[in-house]
């Protein structure tokens, strides 16, 4: 067994969100709907962003994208501008219902409430996409579907940077890994992927950052000193944060 697999699934075990559902026994839609500002957080953070804007001019118009842990649709709404039609695949009813409702007017996305790569795909697929959604044990078997399924291009978006210091402090160490263990595994695979690196930098209010870390052992209380102490937290309460989105991608001229 490879050691990059290896590593992946003490990191989904130990660090995901799939934990949180193992021990408080919740469901992934369950999980998600007492996470009720999850889509207010993302348009704080800047994101999608660039990388959204570089995939939108990778894409061929008109084509079909299979967007896979699609959530509210930060990238399956925008895309639909381009793209022919967007299929967003989500584990969790809430998360696509918000989608839909974001996406009042446009009828070129298609939701499924299924998990991958278990969900069965009947349409020809031009391009996948899987942007923070590869939580999954078995990373194989999620990536060769995503390839064999595709048949112009492959997109994958994940970390590009060291733990923040605030995810120590909340839960205290825990394993990490970024885009490189992504980028190994597929060429262990025998799949080399172009990599392209975008940074972000954005502000939070402090009462969305305390939500993020709601299943910390700390308290609210000593998150907010935290911050403090370290210079992170500004006069208007808003908490400073850097982050870079790694985006994986392979094209390929698409099969007749």
């Amino acid at each position: 067994m490879s050691v990059w697999v290896d590593r992946w699934r003490e990191f989904i075990q130990k660090t995901s969100y799939i934990r949180h559902l193992k021990e408080r026994n919740i469901s992934n839609d369950q999980f998600w709907r007492e996470y009720d500002v999850y889509d207010e957080i993302l348009g704080l953070m800047d994101y999608p962003g660039k990388v959204l804007e570089r995939i939108s001019f990778l894409i061929h118009p008109g084509s079909t994208v299979l967007d896979i842990g699609a959530g509210t649709g930060a990238f399956a709404i925008p895309l639909s501008r381009t793209a022919g039609k967007v299929i967003a695949l989500d584990p969790s009813e809430h998360q696509l219902q918000v989608l839909t409702r974001k996406a009042n007017g446009i009828n070129n996305i298609i939701t499924i409430c299924d998990t991958w790569p278990d969900a069965e795909i009947t349409e020809r697929i031009d391009y996948t996409l899987a942007a923070y959604s590869l939580f999954h044990e078995d990373i194989l078997a999620f990536l060769s579907r995503m390839i064999a399924i595709s048949h112009s291009g492959v997109f994958i978006v994940f970390r590009a940077d060291p733990p923040d210091p605030l995810n120590d402090f909340a839960y205290g160490p825990k394993p990490h890994l970024d885009y490189r263990c992504l980028q190994s595994i597929l060429r262990e695979m025998g799949h080399d992927f172009d990599i392209e690196l975008f940074p972000r930098d954005y502000r939070l209010p402090i009462k969305y950052v305390l939500k993020q870390y709601r299943y910390s052992e700390r308290s609210p209380d000593e998150i907010v000193e935290y911050l403090r102490s370290t210079g992170r937290l500004d006069e208007e309460m808003k908490v400073r944060f850097q982050s870079t989105d790694a985006l994986l991608y392979t094209l390929r001229e698409a099969e007749s």
